[in-house]
């Protein structure tokens, strides 16, 4: 069924690629036009950290009849973070997806070419569950990066997650960050269907055109859904 699908997903994909122009998204792959700029009410990643109070953030997103994708850029002085959060939203349908967390790191643009010193892997428990993280130091810049895996489809075989988190945060400093400052910004991030509230807001524009060449991610998106045979051990929340 696995295989099926990905065939699927490459005829459909071909198909859409065939019968449309590209556009120019800046720091991504291959453009299409499956990919977005998300309104504020529909958001679902938030990043409370104060450097990013007064910058609106960058919201793209990619959605399929398996899952959904949203991409999220917060820049404030000095400071920069990039977050992905990846929801499988069909049934009998989880992700493929590994912690991974120095390759994750480097496949941001913003690090895949940097001189990185690491620090230690370590794990904190923030409000969507448990976060593993690894500060590291980027030239002038103390950050980390953090993955976490998300609603466990218990009915899945395979036990593979049905919602993924991961990103950077970055800020020009001459120490690296404390334990206890990475933990106390992982707390201020938010994935979930309620993060945005009851916000209502016009998508920003040109936000899918936007220059620059430090933000993105050449694999966004990942198209990590994969389907399987339910067992029927348990009922899975869909709700992403």
């Amino acid at each position: 069924m696995y295989a099926a699908m990905k065939q699927l997903i490459f005829i459909t994909m071909s198909i859409v690629l065939a019968s449309c122009s590209d556009f120019s998204i800046p720091g991504f792959g291959p453009a299409k036009d499956d990919i977005v700029a998300v309104p504020v009410s529909d958001a679902r990643i938030l990043f409370g950290a104060p450097a990013f109070s007064t910058t609106p953030p960058v919201r793209l997103k990619f959605t399929d009849g398996w899952q959904r994708e949203e991409y999220a850029l917060f820049q404030g002085p000095g400071s920069q973070a990039e977050v992905v959060y990846i929801a499988a939203t069909a049934l009998e349908t989880s992700l493929e997806y590994e912690i991974g967390l120095k390759s994750r790191i480097t496949s941001w643009n913003y690090n895949s070419n940097a001189k990185i010193v690491w620090g230690a892997q370590s794990k904190a428990f923030s409000a969507f569950g448990e976060v593993f993280y690894q500060p590291y130091e980027r030239g002038q810049d103390a950050c980390f990066g953090f993955s976490a895996e998300l609603a466990v489809a218990m009915d899945d075989p395979e036990l593979n997650p049905t919602k993924a988190v991961f990103g950077y945060y970055c800020e020009t400093s001459e120490t690296a960050l404390s334990t206890d400052r990475v933990e106390a910004l992982i707390d201020r991030i938010e994935v979930s269907r309620f993060a945005a509230g009851n916000t209502l807001s016009a998508p920003p524009k040109n936000a899918v055109n936007r220059s620059g060449g430090d933000t993105g991610n050449p694999d966004f998106p990942f198209v990590l859904a994969r389907g399987y045979q339910s067992e029927g051990l348990s009922f899975v929340d869909r709700n992403y």
